[in-house]
């Protein structure tokens, strides 16, 4: 690894430790579009990423999980960002009587 590669990982890894919460951090870009994914510890994690980033917050349902997720996207939707939070079983909240999971 040269020095240019070191510190591309080094900008890297400074960045996922600058998102409180965030475990991972993916990056997929082409000259015409990029897709940044964030991986949440928390739904906690997700909602203080989405604020911070002022991101749109939904819950995702799968074949029995759920998970809590932020996304926003940008000029025409070329820029996009996610983050996901840790899948959960049952039913999400507001889903039952109770209102949590």
């Amino acid at each position: 690894m040269n020095v240019r590669a070191h510190d591309l990982t080094v900008l890297l890894h400074a960045l996922l430790s600058s998102l409180p919460g965030a475990t991972a951090m993916c990056i997929h870009a082409s000259e015409r579009w990029a897709l940044v994914l964030i991986t949440a510890s928390s739904d906690e994690a997700v909602l203080a990423l989405s604020e911070d980033l002022e991101l749109e917050c939904d819950i995702r349902i799968g074949e029995q999980r759920w998970w809590r997720c932020a996304a926003s996207e940008r000029d025409q939707g070329t820029l996009r960002i996610e983050v996901a939070g840790p899948p959960h079983q049952g039913r999400p909240p507001g889903d039952d009587a109770s209102g949590s999971p």
